[in-house]
């Protein structure tokens, strides 16, 4: 009877990588309709599918500017709305309408309900503080899409609050620092759960620290 167990291993800090965390298609657009999570730049952070969250706020903007101009430049709100590319009907122009009127288009959740009206889902925004002075960010969602600990996942591995685990050779396991803390069972069953394993085939080792080997050669 085969008796070895599987290891999960810490990496050692200095060599984390979180952003291969966020190569993960399933939180991009190409993971499907209402699957990407938007985290918006900030002067101290990139963001996160930042791009398409500008181009979302451009056109937000764009439906604020055009129901101005109703009567103007355009004969209705359906007409501006539809200039757009925003499939209409009565109770999403009522809806943006109302919207517009107060909307500013750099807060995070006026741009949560822009995206509940104009897709149908409704959408929220979560913010997440890390370790230092500065670290914050904000994460746009939609809620059927995801439960409030995927969205904590994602915004505590944005700001580097977690270690990753290299379980039987293969890197990529992401842990937040609040379960790694508690080490013991509660951590062993969550990494045995990602691994696809049972618990007790599971040996976890936590990293403690690291230290330099000289070698010399005599000439």
């Amino acid at each position: 009877m085969n008796n070895t167990k599987i290891i999960a291993r810490e990496v050692p800090p200095e060599v984390v990588d979180f952003s291969f965390f966020f190569d993960d298609d399933g939180i991009k657009s190409a993971g499907g309709e209402n699957c990407a999570v938007y985290i918006p730049e900030t002067k101290n952070t990139k963001g996160f599918n930042a791009d398409e969250y500008n181009d979302i706020v451009a056109l937000a903007d764009n439906i604020v500017d055009a129901f101005d101009d109703v009567g103007n430049y355009y004969k209705s709100y359906k007409e501006a709305i539809e200039d757009y590319g925003i499939k209409y009907t009565s109770k999403k122009c009522a809806d943006l309408k109302k919207w517009a009127k107060k909307a500013d288009t750099s807060n995070t959740d006026d741009m949560a309900e822009f995206l509940t009206i104009t897709t149908g889902k409704k959408y929220n925004c979560s913010s997440f503080y890390g370790y230092c002075q500065g670290d914050y960010c904000e994460v746009v969602y939609c809620e059927k899409t995801y439960r409030d600990e995927d969205i904590e996942m994602i915004g505590k591995i944005y700001l580097g609050c977690g270690t990753e685990f290299c379980i039987d050779g293969c890197y990529g396991f992401y842990v937040l620092d609040t379960i790694r803390w508690e080490s013991g069972d509660k951590l062993k069953n969550y990494l045995a759960e990602m691994y696809g394993c049972n618990a007790d085939d599971l040996e976890v080792e936590i990293y403690t620290g690291s230290h330099t080997v000289v070698d010399y050669t005599t000439i």
